[in-house]
């Protein structure tokens, strides 16, 4: 007997799909209105109930998951972008902008490996910043408050672990208490790079004379660098055969734990002597002299740009001579807009959201940079002892 062929079912066009989209909607949306709606509630019936179990699965789980991938998609990415080259070596830096957060990737970062860096709040005040891929045994570190508070911002240690390098932060109020805070910070291990740099860790701030001849100093010159302690707080240090160097700028950062500050007095270059002298004074927060190690970092070229802002009364002013620098080639200027208030303009830098480093210059002040308003330079406020801003030279530095 002769069968008759079964028919093949026809593709189902986009008509008949929305259709039975909008069958299986209405169906789930009758279900959940019979089931919530006053009164006696209908008995189940097959269809309802798959048509709710249907929903549930979708609520439960799909969107869910779709809330997730949007939510991750639409967060901001912290800024990963590569050191330049001008930096050498391995370098990274961080905008701490979240004092009372407990862990955080921030978005104002670079990491010369490409890695990530992070940061740990471990208590009131104290941080750990771990620059990712960065570790090494020496190099030097620098931390400048981020803050419109009156802040005090140290340095009691920095070191490997693993392929990490983790740099301590230890922030105060001016009493000496601990102290939440923004701050900027930046890790550099520099070893036969290009341009003129120097630095170290000072070791022993009681010891009258000492050479640093460790993984935490480092000299392009290819000279020794030493320190000498003239008085309570007060230092020299000497980078050898940098003694043809002439302008360039310095940050020094106290590592400490306690309410610290060192600031420059001046620097020099002394070709009889064959060296760069730093002059280097440490204080507590009530303008007190006290021992304390410091890490300095003398630079000529190499960052974004720098200043030494020279003319605290004045109201405005553009820095010239060798002690400023632009990589753009154009000139910085300076704005006081109050009492130890200023706002410092650095033209066509490229990165002009890089890492900013400030240091009091020939002043018993401390300074630190207030978070960004606009987009139109960076800010600076300097404050005496009694945390009264007044007004004060400086020494401002970006890295790109």
């Amino acid at each position: 007997m002769r069968r008759r062929a079964v028919p093949l079912t026809p593709a189902r066009t986009a008509a008949d799909w929305r259709r039975r989209i909008d069958r299986f909607g209405a169906r789930a949306v009758g279900a959940v209105g019979d089931w919530i709606s006053p009164g006696p509630r209908p008995g189940p019936s097959e269809p309802r109930i798959s048509a709710l179990v249907a929903l549930v699965a979708l609520v439960g789980g799909v969107l869910p998951i779709m809330i997730m991938v949007v939510t991750w998609a639409s967060k901001p990415k912290p800024v990963h972008r590569d050191c330049p080259a001008a930096a050498q070596g391995h370098s990274g830096y961080v905008l701490a902008d979240r004092p009372g957060e407990a862990h955080y990737r921030p978005d104002g970062q670079c990491n010369s490996e490409k890695s990530e860096n992070r940061i740990e709040r471990t208590g009131t005040g104290r941080y750990l910043v771990t620059f990712g891929k960065l570790g090494q045994d020496g190099g030097v570190a620098e931390v400048t408050p981020v803050t419109e508070d009156d802040r005090i911002c140290t340095l009691p240690d920095w070191r490997p672990d693993g392929d990490d390098e983790q740099v301590e932060v230890a922030c105060f109020d001016r009493s000496g208490a601990a102290a939440d805070s923004g701050f900027s910070a930046r890790y550099w291990y520099l070893r036969d790079g290009d341009g003129t740099a120097a630095y170290l860790r000072l070791g022993d701030p009681g010891r009258t004379s000492q050479t640093v001849e460790d993984a935490y100093g480092y000299n392009s010159a290819g000279g020794i660098n030493s320190a000498d302690r003239e008085d309570v707080g007060s230092y020299v240090v000497y980078f050898g055969r940098q003694e043809q160097v002439s302008g360039g700028t310095v940050k020094v950062t106290a590592v400490a734990d306690a309410a610290t500050v060192c600031g420059v007095e001046r620097w020099f270059a002394y070709p009889e002597g064959n060296y760069l002298a730093v002059r280097v004074r440490c204080r507590d927060g009530a303008g007190q002299a006290v021992d304390s190690r410091f890490a300095v970092t003398f630079v000529a070229g190499l960052s974004a740009a720098y200043l030494r802002a020279d003319r605290p009364s004045e109201a405005g002013y553009t820095a010239t001579g060798v002690y400023q620098f632009n990589s753009a080639g154009r000139s910085n200027s300076v704005t006081r807009s109050g009492a130890g208030e200023y706002r410092v303009s650095l033209p066509g830098v490229p990165g002009n959201g890089g890492n900013v480093q400030v240091t009091a210059y020939d002043s018993d002040a401390d300074c630190v940079v207030a978070p960004r308003d606009q987009d139109s330079g960076v800010r600076v406020v300097c404050r005496g002892s009694t945390g009264e801003p007044v007004d004060s030279r400086f020494l401002l530095v970006l890295w790109p």
